[in-house]
């Protein structure tokens, strides 16, 4: 990996945008936030029953489809200009950032509050406080900033506030019994406390000038091929859980909720991993000229390519190592009382390794501004998400709904992968199969072949000493088009 950016190795040398240092500021962060919400997650899980997760899911589910809404493709497009631009000019693209936030939390707030008195009685406080507070609550975009200005590590401070008032919200709720509106009020309120606390470390970085109307909305004009796509993404990842809440009881959306609770962590590694590489490939391409990259493809393609072989083979054995310890994994996390959740989980490692493949093509993909793809591509997960679910689930409810959004997720990748191989060529050669396949073939060795009493330790060992070496050897490979950066940027 260190070959894909040209890291900084001594004095008086060219060095890159450090993919390494980056993301480990970037995954303490994420690390934090991640841990929090799955503790609470299990708190509910363990201490308030099937019914009462599957409401705290749904939740959750409207709330993430909210956020992107507020989003709407404009965290990518930001890193990716950040990593383009000249220090001088972070703080004018901070300012249009700001203001196109702003419009777009306040759009996505109204029309939160026209579609509450549809949901749940217990979820519609939380769902109310996230609509008239939601630029604050969806102000997630800061890490790239954090990353150029050389302050990777800030990434974690906003988590840490949202994990202490989330885990402890949550806590206090459990322990005092409170009505189950107080569960998703804490999310809700540690989701505000992160966005605070980021703009207000943002601020010691840059100043905060709001740009004109005109200039936000031509920033958001810019994203908005990203932002559709991300938005109909997201509702994609989201459309089996809603559609079982139309046909399923409670209850059985807990079952759910809970092995499916496995791929939103897979979709959260996949962005800690994709994330710094958006500035990365936005260096690779350099500034566009009459739309098209000045420097060719040649080099983005060598990126992707070295970024994805590592990163996707890592991820084809922890889903192999995740399917061997279903069942124990959900009984630690939840409890007894989720047996359907187990078939659920196995589906949605699989569900997990081609979003981080998309995840990184599509990371490929923004700084070349040919973001209209992802729409279609979008569009048609959702459709076959759809199809699939109206056929599936009155099948088998839990395994239709899993199985629904494993094949859009598949739909998903096709369309990036056929789209990042007609603007730079293919991202993969035949020469990486074998790479990107032993780890996850070793892992589902060890799964079968192994003493079943021993695969909680062995498989997890074969899967994390099999994907080290599949980095190890990618290490090793000959840089092919390194890119120059001056000292200064080299830090960043």
């Amino acid at each position: 990996m260190i070959r894909l950016v040209n890291r900084l190795s001594g004095r008086g040398r060219a060095g890159g945008l450090r993919y390494g240092a980056n993301l480990l500021g970037q995954a303490a962060g994420r690390g934090v936030y991640l841990a929090a919400g799955l503790a609470a997650f299990v708190m509910v899980g363990h201490m308030a029953g099937p019914a009462a997760l599957g409401r705290y899911g749904l939740a959750l589910a409207i709330l993430a489809v909210a956020l992107i809404a507020a989003d709407f493709g404009t965290t990518l497009t930001f890193g990716a200009r950040l990593g383009a631009i000249e220090p001088e000019m972070r703080a004018a693209e901070f300012g249009r950032m700001l203001s196109a936030r702003l419009v777009l939390g306040l759009g996505t707030g109204a029309a939160l509050l026209c579609i509450l008195p549809m949901l749940p009685d217990a979820i519609q406080p939380a769902l109310a406080l996230a609509a008239l507070l939601m630029p604050l609550a969806a102000a997630r975009f800061l890490d790239a900033l954090f990353q150029v200005c050389g302050r990777p590590g800030w990434s974690v401070w906003p988590a840490l506030a949202n994990a202490v008032i989330l885990i402890g919200g949550t806590a206090l709720a459990l322990r005092m019994q409170l009505p189950e509106a107080a569960l998703s009020l804490a999310a809700v309120g540690a989701g505000i406390a992160y966005g605070a606390v980021g703009l207000a470390l943002a601020l010691r970085l840059v100043p905060a000038r709001l740009a004109p109307l005109s200039q936000a909305l031509a920033t958001i004009r810019a994203a908005a091929g990203v932002g559709v796509a991300n938005a109909l993404g997201s509702l994609n990842g989201r459309i089996s859980l809603m559609m079982l809440a139309a046909f399923a009881g409670a209850a059985e959306l807990g079952q759910f909720t809970a092995g499916f609770r496995f791929f939103e962590l897979g979709a959260a590694v996949a962005i800690t991993l994709c994330a710094p590489l958006v500035p990365v490939f936005g260096r690779a391409v350099g500034p566009l000229v009459d739309g098209r990259p000045r420097t060719g493809t040649a080099a983005l393609r060598t990126r992707v390519r070295t970024a994805l072989v590592p990163i996707l083979a890592a991820s084809c054995a922890g889903a192999v190592a995740a399917c061997a310890l279903a069942e124990p994994l959900v009984r630690l996390a939840f409890g007894p009382d989720f047996p359907g959740a187990v078939p659920v989980l196995r589906i949605a490692t699989g569900m997990s390794v081609l979003l981080i493949a998309a995840t990184i093509l599509f990371a490929g993909l923004v700084p070349l501004g040919r973001t209209g793809f992802a729409v279609r591509g979008s569009a048609a997960a959702c459709a076959t998400n759809l199809i699939a679910c109206t056929l599936l689930i009155p099948w088998n409810s839990l395994l239709g709904a899993a199985l629904a959004a494993l094949l859009a997720e598949a739909a998903m990748l096709l369309v990036l992968a056929h789209a990042f191989w007609r603007q730079a060529g293919p991202p993969l050669a035949l020469a990486d199969i074998p790479i990107l396949a032993a780890p996850g073939l070793l892992t589902a060795l060890a799964w079968a072949a192994g003493p079943a009493a021993l695969a909680t330790g062995t498989v997890p060992a074969v899967a994390a000493v099999s994907a080290a070496l599949v980095g190890w050897l990618c290490l090793r490979r000959p840089p092919t088009d390194p890119l120059p950066l001056p000292l200064p940027e080299a830090s960043s």
